[in-house]
């Protein structure tokens, strides 16, 4: 595709680096017309120019063909513009034409002739084979290796310094410094040397500070990533040592496991040997990863899905074990220098998202309006040096210099200096600060986002007990595993399914690996090398059970050795992990699994997973356990390990047996409570992102009051529909609240009901998140905006959580602990890192402190510096227009406060403030307000226009009084003379003036909430009595020497003083209630607030929350009209429904208990099968119905609506978590009748049935029976469970309504079941009810 004139050209589009690119060349006559233009502005174009790259290639260059540019307009996804030029180069033979390209970030991108556009230089490993990295091992020869480095550059993160002479530029073209230079001419043309060298040296410090600071962390950086080293390399297959620099994608490593500790500095597949790597640089974990051989199969290979055979750069080998006899692992170069992982992490720090502040926005428009208004001063003192008949050179300087009041000069360096007191009071409190900007930004932050694991929690896991399960059915649980015997499948798995490595003599790895080790007591060695001769093969790794025997006596030999033959390594993707072991003495070999209870279930034999597995694993989860599942499985005696070597993964782990529950528990950090409720009390929201599950999460979110122990948590589950005869392919988001707690159970069915009171919260998964921000962001912002946990979140998905938070106007802050959340630490308004890690450079900020506590300090500082930033600007812009008032009252009568006047009141009283205001100190506690944000507001600019109107009217009066005094003489004008005649207006107004600045000072400076008062600080206590002191003494004294020396015009009568010290203080006696009581007190504590409340909403997530509460149907959840409606529909209509996979949007106890089939499915299909629905389809004939009522939106767009409900005779739990998958053909008729809703039982509806009906029901507990919870590890749960809520105690009772036993008289009914005899039963049920899988017992 070509590029037209008018619109860019868009690379990578739809993903995060996406750009916009124009292509644009020479043009004589423009560079010569803008050449004219510089000159003409004496330069002053030139900082346009710098800050404006587009108006720049407009003004210079002509726009053209992208295949005809010498230079190209780029605008990346941040809407930053860079310029580029277009390059040539020759990477093939001399024939071969040269080859366009241009730079980017450290990306280089090509010109492609086929489709005439520039496009990403592909790596090495994109769309190749797997079994390509095994084919050439002899290694490149010289020309390939020239060709693949003049493509992809050298093997070197090259970090440019800019030299100073450039960074001072870049810092002092920002406008403020360029008004500084403006202000410093005029004052020094004026001969006012002392404040122009003041303002002159600290905006030389401010500058040289900034310059050193950058230069000071980019040769930091440079430092740390630029190192060198050499490595052996294959070409021309011979082995042959090389710089680190020199290599290139395709060269074959030799890595030496001899050489550990030592860097790598590229990315490479492993393709032969395995190793254990260190990957702490990126990740922050410093725990070892097993590097596989990448397989010789014709699967594609994908960067993201292969990690487990990538080497990445920057990390370091702990362990090596060669192929055979080798000496070397090998491996193939596909990534070098800012294409590797490592360069894409320094690409991030070089080029972080731009910090859009939206004070320092509005502090430039609002210097622009006060520009307007020293404009019209420029033409009023204009006119009136004329009118009096002033020398030119006087017309000239006054009417320039009363533009420098408007704006002070010192404002940048002050609002520096208030930044770096906020920084260096956040070091003394073990949080250090990359970015400053940052500060202020954590002032306005409204939700906090935590990751779980090592930042709620501890990072340590303690393993609680096991779960053995033989013959499909749990067995008694095991507290401690090494009393399972030695042959217990359970026990040799644990001791197997890891990937602990020996360094140093200590085991190192995971800590649920090495906690689950060493719980079994066994012994961990490494192997032989080569070939093992008690096994016939290689065993890298040994385990044997302890020396002694199963009766517990010594013995010299371990009764049980297994030989770790092969590792399958843990995958996020596929959240497993397996090994191929042999036992010592036996020919064939087992497979040992571990890994998520839900992934396991839905690989093993369905006969061996317990009925009740998925009630038993949500009475662990919501507990806030961690649950693992483990499984076997025996290969055939015929499979030799040759055979086995050329098996896949998915055959090696096809239908194991389900042997087990491994039980781990995750304390709280002791902090995290603390934290979370300061949060709360300062209406900070506060959610949970992380990549465990989500009933886990949910549970360590309401133990640590994340979430109300009483708040309604709604499960959103969002899964794409496959297309039918009865609609398209669409997406379906269903709602449902398998996390509800017994606090609803115990409540009555009215109360269950109600979830629309606004007490509800939302919990999702990284699937269902990916899925609505694809299909539906809308709907997903509705979601986030209520959302309190996100589970099983990958780093991307984190990250497009925390960009959704603030495209709805939220700001966010991020704490994190690993590098899973560095790209979210980064994107966040306040990135809070937890470690230590290379990785955590990204981060804004970095805490010593490894829990939450840092949260707090961090906002509060930041509503501090915020407070304190508004507070001198409004000093510096107040005390300026005081004396721009001022002063233009004195060019009246064409006079001027003298030299020593202005030396007296910028040295002695207004330089202080600017300084000092900064150096408040922050609260004890935070504000449940958070404080004005924007400048350019109404109660921001309502308070500064009103001072400065008090102080004009205090200087009038003090005018007109001068002037009505019987000894009051004119001013007599000369022409030409240096200092003016003292006059009796100057004296008067320079010092209510100057008693008006001392004022300004005191009503802006930072007080409660946000600050602490004034009168705490003491360097501005200080400075308030030296300056009253000295203002006092310039008022009184009436020394000839003194009053000539500062031009005054001493009056007759000191009382005449006396009343216009006060005056001015009454008048800032006033200001001060104005500002303190009505301003910040009654209209912006009591008026703002409800002015906010009755205008329309100006944030997204103000609107979304507008329109939830105008909609108390959504989100729409079962209801008990729902059911009536449909069998009266199915009754007239007769016709079969069609039985979709999926859930309904239910509720625990209120639509009807969940019934679990014995079909072998995945836990999202046998879980749901207790709340199988018929569904309509988006476009359907049977769509128009919702939940909570009649027909209101025909065919709604997102939620999918049940219909009916199975009948299936099970027991368990109303609120089993929903999962869908597709049925079995025989699982479920299609012409089920659906129940009434829960509530009432006519005894019609149980006449009309054919199949016992069961009710569940709940009696509180008599005051001899004994109400406990469920012991830890009690996986045989009755038909009479105990249960506890905040309300009381009561207890479940399932009621058969045929049987002969009768309910308890104060039985409160919950809910029914219809259910089948076996005889109603279909034959795979049949099957599973002989077996003994048939109904489960309830949690």
């Amino acid at each position: 595709m070509g590029q037209s004139d008018s619109l860019p050209v868009k690379i990578n589009e739809g993903g995060t680096d996406q750009l916009e690119v124009k292509g644009y060349q020479v043009h004589r006559g423009r560079c010569a017309l803008a050449c004219l233009a510089v000159l003409l502005t004496l330069g002053l174009l030139l900082v346009l120019l710098v800050w404006r790259k587009d108006i720049k290639m407009w003004m210079f260059y002509q726009e053209c063909p992208l295949q005809h540019a010498t230079k190209v307009l780029v605008k990346d996804s941040f809407g930053v513009f860079f310029e580029e030029d277009v390059l040539e180069e020759r990477c093939g033979p001399i024939l071969q034409p040269k080859t366009r390209f241009f730079v980017n970030k450290k990306v280089k991108y090509e010109w492609n002739s086929a489709t005439l556009e520039f496009t990403r230089l592909p790596c090495y490993d994109a769309n190749i084979e797997c079994q390509s990295f095994h084919e050439n091992l002899d290694g490149l020869n010289m020309q390939n290796v020239n060709e693949r480095h003049q493509k992809y550059g050298a093997n070197f993160i090259r970090i440019t310094v800019r030299p100073v002479y450039r960074l001072i530029l870049k810092e002092i073209s920002n406008p403020f410094y360029l008004f500084q230079f403006y202000t410093i001419v005029v004052w020094m043309a004026q001969g006012y040397y002392d404040y122009s060298s003041l303002v002159l040296a600290t905006t030389m410090i401010a500058v040289g500070s900034s310059v050193y600071e950058s230069r000071k962390h980019m040769m930091a950086l440079k430092k740390k990533v630029q190192v060198a080293g050499s490595a052996i390399v294959v070409r021309d297959g011979e082995e042959r040592r090389i710089l680190t620099q020199q290599l290139v994608p395709g060269d074959i490593l030799c890595i030496n496991p001899l050489d550990d500790q030592v860097p790598f500095h590229c990315d490479a597949v492993l393709i032969e040997g395995t190793c254990s790597v260190d990957e702490s640089m990126l990740t922050g974990e410093s725990y070892p990863i097993t590097k596989m051989p990448v397989p010789q199969d014709r699967e594609t290979f994908k960067y993201e899905a292969h990690k487990r055979h990538i080497i990445f750069n920057g990390t370091q080998l702990l362990q090596g074990r060669p192929e055979g006899n080798n000496v070397f692992l090998k491996a193939v170069v596909i990534r070098t220098g800012f294409m590797t992982s490592k360069g894409e992490l320094i690409r991030a720090i070089l080029f972080p998202k731009p910090i859009h502040f939206r004070f320092y926005a509005d502090l430039i428009q609002v210097a622009i309006l006060f520009l307007a208004f020293g404009l019209g001063g420029m033409i009023y003192s204009t006119y009136t040096w004329i009118r009096n008949g002033g020398s030119t050179k006087q017309i000239i300087l006054h009417s320039l210099d009363i533009v420098t009041f408007v704006v002070p000069p010192m404002l940048p360096a002050a609002l520096t200096a208030t930044t770096a007191f906020a920084q260096r009071r956040l070091r003394e409190k073990k949080i250090f600060c990359l970015s400053a900007k940052h500060i202020s930004l954590c002032g306005g932050v409204d939700v906090a986002c935590f990751d779980k694991t090592g930042t709620l929690t501890e990072t340590d896991i303690d393993l609680a007990g096991a779960i053995p399960i033989q013959e499909g059915e749990f067995r008694k649980a095991v507290p401690q595993l090494s009393t399972l015997p030695e042959t217990h499948p359970l026990l040799q798995t644990a001791a197997t399914c890891h990937t602990l490595i020996k360094v140093n003599g200590q085991l190192n790895g995971y800590s649920i690996d090495r906690k689950m080790f060493d719980a079994t007591k066994w012994n961990f060695v490494d192997g032989p090398a080569g070939v093992n001769s008690d096994y016939g093969v290689e065993t890298p790794f040994l385990v044997s059970s302890p020396l002694w025997n199963e009766k517990r006596e010594s013995s010299f030999n371990p009764t049980v050795e297994y030989g770790i033959i092969k590792r399958f390594p843990f995958e996020s993707a596929l959240k497993r992990m397996t090994v191929i072991v042999q036992r010592k003495g036996h020919e064939h070999y087992n497979v040992f699994i571990k890994g998520a209870p839900e992934i396991i279930a839905e690989l093993c034999d369905p006969v061996t997973v317990p009925s009740n597995y998925y009630a038993v694993l949500k009475h662990y989860t919501m507990q806030g356990y961690r649950v693992i599942a483990l499984a076997v499985k025996t290969l055939s005696p015929h499979f030799t390990w040759s055979h086995i070597q050329h098996m896949t993964r998915d055959e090696v782990e096809a239908n194991p047996e389900l042997i087990g529950l491994l039980i781990m528990r995750n304390q709280l950090k002791k902090e995290t409570i603390p934290a979370i409720r300061i949060l709360h009390e300062a209406n900070i929201r506060t959610v949970m992102v992380t990549g465990d599950n989500l009933q886990t999460a949910v549970t360590v979110a309401k133990d640590c009051e994340m979430i109300d122990r009483v708040q309604r948590v709604i499960q959103v589950e969002a899964t794409i529909a496959p297309a039918s005869i009865y609609g398209a392919q669409h997406l379906q988001v269903l709602y449902n609240d398998p996390l509800s707690t017994p606090e609803f159970i115990a409540g009555t069915m009215k109360k269950m009901q109600d979830v629309h009171n606004g007490n509800y919260c939302f919990a999702m998964d990284g699937q269902s998140f990916e899925l609505l921000r694809i299909h539906d962001p809308a709907l997903l912002d509705k979601c986030i905006h209520r959302g309190k946990v996100f589970a099983r979140m990958a780093p991307e998905h984190k990250q497009h959580l925390i960009e959704a938070l603030q495209k709805i106007g939220r700001q966010v802050a991020m704490v994190g602990d690993g590098c899973n959340d560095c790209s979210a630490l980064r994107t966040a308004d306040a990135g809070i890192s937890l470690s230590m890690a290379d990785a955590s450079v990204a981060a804004p900020f970095t805490s010593q402190e490894t829990n939450i506590s840092c949260v707090a300090p961090l906002i509060c500082e930041g509503r501090t510096t915020l407070d304190a930033a508004f507070g001198t600007f409004q000093f510096a812009i107040g005390i300026c227009f005081i004396f721009f008032v001022g002063v233009l009252m004195l060019y009246s009568i064409s006079t001027t406060p003298s030299d020593f006047q202005y030396f007296i009141w910028d040295f002695g009283i207004a330089i202080v403030p600017f300084f000092t205001i900064g150096y408040a100190s922050p609260p004890k506690y935070l504000h449940p307000r958070r404080p004005l944000r924007h400048l350019w507001a109404f109660l921001p600019l309502f308070s500064f226009f009103t001072f400065v109107a008090w102080q004009t009217i205090v200087l009038l009066i003090g005018w007109f009084y001068c002037h009505a005094q019987p000894w009051f003489e004119p001013y007599v004008f000369e022409p030409g003379k240096h200092p003016p005649n003292a006059s009796y207006e100057e004296t008067t107004l320079f010092n209510l003036m100057s008693i008006g600045s001392i004022v300004a000072a005191f009503v802006f400076a930072p007080s409660p909430p946000y600050s602490r008062s004034s009168f705490s600080n003491k360097i501005f206590m200080i400075w308030a009595c030296g300056a009253t002191i000295l203002l006092l003494c310039v008022m009184f004294i009436t020394n000839d020497g003194f009053v000539y020396w500062i031009n005054y015009k001493s009056p007759p009568h000191p009382e005449y003083t006396a009343v216009i010290l006060v005056l001015g203080l009454a008048g800032g006696l006033f200001s001060f209630c104005w500002e303190k009581y009505l301003i910040r007190g009654w209209m912006y504590q009591w008026v703002w607030p409800r002015i906010n409340r009755l205008r329309a909403p100006r944030h997204t997530y103000q609107k979304i929350e507008k329109e939830l509460k105008s909609r108390p149907d959504w989100p729409k959840l079962g209801g008990k009209d729902i059911a009536k409606d449909v069998e009266q529909e199915q009754l007239q209509n007769r016709s079969p429904i069609p039985s979709v996979k999926g859930a309904v949007d239910s509720v625990s106890g209120e639509d009807q208990i969940p019934s679990l089939s014995p079909e072998r499915n995945s836990l999202r299909d046998l879980v749901d099968r207790g709340k199988t629905t018929f569904r309509t389809f988006q476009g359907s004939r049977r769509g128009g119905y919702t939940i909570n009522g009649p027909k209101l939106e025909p065919d709604y767009p997102h939620e999918s609506i049940p219909l009916t409900v199975s009948a299936t005779n099970v027991e368990v739990p109303a609120s089993v978590p929903r999962s869908p998958l597709p049925k079995t053909t025989d699982e479920e008729s299609e012409n089920d009748f659906p129940p009434p809703p829960p509530g009432s039982l006519p005894d019609e509806f149980l006449s009309a049935q054919s199949s016992p009906v069961q009710v569940l029901a709940i009696r509180p507990f008599d005051d001899e029976e004994q109400a406990l919870a469920p012991p830890p590890f009690d996986s045989d749960v009755q038909q009479k469970s105990p249960l506890s809520s905040r309300r009381g105690q009561g207890m479940f009772q399932l009621v058969d309504e045929k049987s002969a036993e009768q309910p308890d008289p104060d039985v409160q009914l919950l809910a029914y079941r219809v259910s089948r005899s076996p005889s109603d039963l279909s034959p795979s049920r049949q099957r599973r009810h002989l077996n003994g899988h048939g109904p489960h017992p309830m949690e």
